[in-house]
């Protein structure tokens, strides 16, 4: 008699392998949307549209990762390898988005930061280049003022025993050295302030926030305001706080060091 083997073939968990072809799909698509924007090809509202369709394709990606993996352990499926670079993936796309919006998700309504916000520095060039779209180039007024004091008690107004020329100077290399484009830049004289008007970009999709700092000669001081605010949107997230503060901090330590 001849003994036959029967061997049951394993199945491939669906969920694997659709979470992985998920996975894969996000990664063009966020650097399509990153490229376009960066580029200039698309402006905010679609560039936004598209991060938040990646995102939301990347939360679907993890899930269906997540129950790949549960299903694979109980009913002895294959997949294990292609589920687990699925949620990978997914978790690498949505880590930095899911951070910012968990850090700033508790800070307020504002997307226009000043270190002066009595005479908040202007902008002017600026002004010029900002799409009709745009936010207004006014600063928002006492309301939002009031919550900057609240949330962001450290950026304030920095004053310096020096030339504005010298201020100014290294103001000005700073812009350079963070990579900011330089819109226009006016140095101090006897009777006008100094002025530097640049646009930052966020990190990940570069969405641009303009920022202008008024080099002012106060009596035998030299006071240095800043101001960082977002072309789009109502909530910045802390982004142009946090832009403020480091640069002030950047200027206060070049000022430090010997020459």
């Amino acid at each position: 008699m001849i003994r036959r083997r029967l061997y049951a073939e394993i199945r491939t968990s669906k969920l694997a392998v659709w979470s992985f072809r998920l996975a894969i799909f996000v990664l063009p698509v966020l650097l399509l949307a990153v490229l376009l924007h960066r580029a200039g090809a698309i402006e905010y509202h679609a560039a936004l549209v598209l991060l938040i369709a990646v995102l939301l394709l990347a939360a679907l990606a993890l899930a269906l990762a997540t129950g790949a993996l549960i299903v694979i352990w109980n009913e002895g499926l294959k997949g294990l390898g292609s589920a687990m670079l699925a949620a990978a993936i997914s978790a690498i796309v949505l880590a930095y988005p899911v951070f910012e919006i968990l850090r700033g998700i508790t800070l307020p309504a504002i997307s226009d930061v000043s270190t002066d916000t009595a005479d908040p520095p202007r902008f002017h060039s600026i002004a010029v280049l900002r799409p009709r779209s745009a936010n207004p180039v006014g600063y928002p007024g006492m309301e939002a003022a009031e919550l900057q004091r609240r949330y962001y008690p450290a950026v304030r107004s920095l004053e310096f025993d020096a030339e504005a020329e010298e201020v100014f100077g290294a103001a000005l290399t700073l812009v350079q050295r963070n990579g900011w484009l330089l819109a226009d830049n006016i140095p101090p004289a006897a009777n006008r302030d100094g002025r530097i008007e640049a646009i930052a970009a966020t990190p990940l999709m570069g969405f641009r926030e303009d920022v202008s700092i008024r080099v002012r000669k106060v009596g035998n001081i030299v006071r240095v305001d800043v101001r960082s605010a977002s072309r789009y949107g109502s909530r910045d997230f802390g982004t142009n706080a946090r832009r403020i503060e480091s640069f002030l901090a950047q200027l206060t330590d070049a000022r430090r060091r010997p020459r």
